[in-house]
């Protein structure tokens, strides 16, 4: 293990931080069992040699020039591009490293466990798209990374990369820092929680309690400004970087969509691929155990934020398979403005679903106490039902503000004036929403407590409900997992006494690499139901009637057997693919009833069908024939010869 001395200089005067450790990424108890880069490599050259039924290609290179490589999986390789498919992407998000694990296991498993399913469909598998992220959190400092190393200047200043970030306590992690003597001009905002001096909590002011210090990440004012790692290397995050509602004035979305060579790559791949009928993405974002937004609109009144209300019966079936195979019980909401899911539903038409794979678990005591019978104040809280933020606007939740804010800062390009927001009513705050299209949240009056019964607080012998870092402590403590740095004094040169320490980066987002097969095992039953669910097209027909001598009648019908429509209702509705081509080869002359081309937008679930209908005239009804051209599920000609 190398050591060094760090020193810096501040107002003339070379201070020394102490004695750090550069520690290997080896010495990572949480990476034991995840794959680097060489590691990734090897795996999925190891699974295409042997197997017949997988293949590995490139999308491309990354910024740093790695090649992108994913998996085809297929009973006929040769014509995996011609079947319908389903798109498994993980790895967008630097910090997500526990999809590429379950994304690589996955491929592994359907192929020694469920490679029946290949002759019916292809599966087109990649582990990291982002390989240069990943690299970013795998290497000897780890600060959780979600971009691309695009060298970008944050803080607006023409100069790049100028303040990075500083392990000050050399541990290999990029934490936090308590300020603990701040300035009159640096307000405190926290204290130590009195229930565990490892976390830092806002103050009750209910409870006399009074902040006594600031929260900071960890690092140095390398460039005097005053601000701390302020122009680090953050790279552009590829999840804000699709063209769906694209937060342009994101620091980190990107100077234009697609404009990272790692999007623009996946981006070709889909449109090379029309035959994909379904994606599935690993990574930072949820749409199977929350319900995705409904209702919200994008800024233009046309688009989903989410999905369109008549995909939600789709989306609660797929939800609910999800549910009753995966032990993940609740999942993080995060924005979906410029990610690659939303991308695929909103303009590519395609049935797009989201995991971020693994979350805080029920811990085993609160388990238990819930088989005794015990109250469910003591388990995790179900995101199922999200908890509001008041905003002291009437009864309207902050998180409808804050979308009303975001919208309008995106619209014009400019903050609010936050003095204007003390003269907001609302009754202007659902005028606003409706011209933005935007659902009204409202935080729901807490029912008072009957007399004669004991509030829950002050029940004899009840625990007191666990805030949600006391639960991940709780966790890594169980699991004796490292997810947490001990808080260190250090004499910073600027800030004076500091202490650093805090939740290490990852660490909620990865479990423990003991989990990762367990969860690669859900995961892949789940893809295999998925599959089994998709849409299944077949042609009943054609019919023939002799009407008279060279008239003749013909019928056919494209019907959908599948647990899922051939496209999203959103799709059909606003046409975002190109169609299914149904034509009969009469010339129009002869074509008494009927339309020679006929367009196939989308066909329902569960028996949905798409008839099409012709009289003609024909001198030699055997040399006529039905063509159907269809991008996702084949093309197909249908010779009336042969029905005779």
């Amino acid at each position: 293990m190398h050591r060094f001395q760090f020193v810096i200089k501040q107002s003339g005067l070379i201070g020394a931080i102490g004695a750090m450790a550069m520690i290997p990424n080896s010495a990572y108890a949480q990476f034991d069992g995840y794959l680097d880069h060489n590691g990734l490599r090897d795996a999925m050259r190891t699974i295409a040699s042997k197997s017949t039924d997988a293949e590995l290609r490139s999308l491309g290179k990354s910024l740093d020039g790695i090649q992108i490589e994913y998996l085809t999986l297929s009973g006929s390789i040769d014509n995996a591009d011609k079947k319908p498919a389903v798109l498994i992407t993980a790895g967008i998000d630097g910090r997500h490293l526990v999809g590429t694990e379950t994304a690589i296991r996955l491929a592994r498993r359907i192929l020694e466990e469920h490679n029946d399913i290949l002759d019916e469909v292809t599966i087109y598998v990649v582990p990291r798209l982002n390989p240069d992220g990943a690299n970013q959190n795998l290497n000897s400092m780890t600060r959780g990374a979600i971009g691309n190393n695009r060298v970008i200047d944050a803080d607006r200043d023409r100069t790049i990369d100028e303040d990075r970030f500083d392990d000050l306590n050399g541990d290999g992690f990029i934490t936090t820092m308590r300020r603990l003597n701040p300035p009159i001009d640096d307000q405190p905002t926290h204290l130590v929680d009195p229930e565990d001096p490892r976390l830092s909590i806002k103050p009750d002011l209910d409870e006399g309690q009074r902040a006594t210090f600031t929260l900071y990440s960890e690092g140095l004012d390398n460039d005097g400004d005053g601000l701390l790692n302020e122009d680090g290397t953050n790279g552009v995050n590829l999840n804000q970087n699709f063209m769906h509602m694209w937060p342009e004035h994101e620091t980190h979305a990107g100077r234009y969509p697609l404009s990272e060579p790692e999007s623009k790559a996946i981006a070709k791949f889909v449109f090379d691929h029309e035959n994909i009928v379904i994606a599935y993405t690993l990574g930072e974002h949820d749409n199977l155990v929350n319900l995705p937004d409904t209702k919200g609109k994008d800024i233009s009144g046309r688009a989903p934020k989410g999905i369109n209300e008549k995909d939600a019966d789709l989306y609660k079936r797929i939800g609910k398979m999800y549910k009753d195979i995966s032990s993940q019980d609740s999942a993080e909401k995060e924005s979906v403005a410029g990610s690659f899911h939303a991308w695929l539903y909103a303009q590519r038409g395609i049935p797009s679903f989201a995991s971020s794979v693994w979350s805080l678990p029920k811990l085993e005591a609160d388990s238990a106490e819930n088989d005794d019978g015990a109250s469910e104040e003591t388990t995790l809280d179900s995101v199922n039902v999200p908890k509001l933020t008041p905003s002291g606007i009437g009864d309207i939740s902050q998180e409808t503000v804050d979308e009303l804010i975001a919208a309008y800062e995106a619209e014009y390009g400019e903050p609010i004036d936050t003095s204007m927001m003390d003269m907001v009513t609302p009754e202007m705050i659902i005028g606003f929403a409706a011209q933005a299209g935007i659902e009204v949240q409202r935080v729901p009056e807490e029912p008072e407590p009957e007399a004669e019964k004991t509030p829950k607080s002050k029940k004899a012998g009840q625990k007191k409900e666990l805030s949600e870092d006391a639960k991940w402590l709780a966790y890594f403590e169980q699991e004796n997992f490292q997810g947490f740095v001990p808080w260190e004094q250090i004499n910073h040169p600027t800030f004076g006494l500091v202490e650093v320490g805090g939740f290490i980066p990852l660490a909620k987002t990865n479990p423990p690499s003991s989990k990762l097969d367990e969860i690669a095992a859900e995961q892949t039953d789940f893809v295999v139901q998925l599959i089994e669910a998709r849409p299944m097209v077949t042609t009943v027909g054609p019919e023939i009637k002799r009407l008279a001598d060279g008239i003749f009648e013909i019928t056919i019908a494209i019907v959908n057997d599948g647990k899922m429509p051939t496209s999203t209702v959103f799709s059909q509705s606003s046409r975002t693919i190109r169609p299914s081509i149904v034509s009969i080869s009469s010339d129009v002359d002869h074509i008494i009833e009927g339309r020679r081309v006929s367009r196939v937008w989308g066909i329902n679930a569960d028996g949905g069908r798409s008839e099409h209908h012709w009289i003609i005239r024909s001198t030699d009804i055997d040399q006529e024939f039905i063509t159907i051209n269809d991008p996702r599920f084949g093309n197909h000609t249908l010779r009336l010869g042969d029905q005779q």
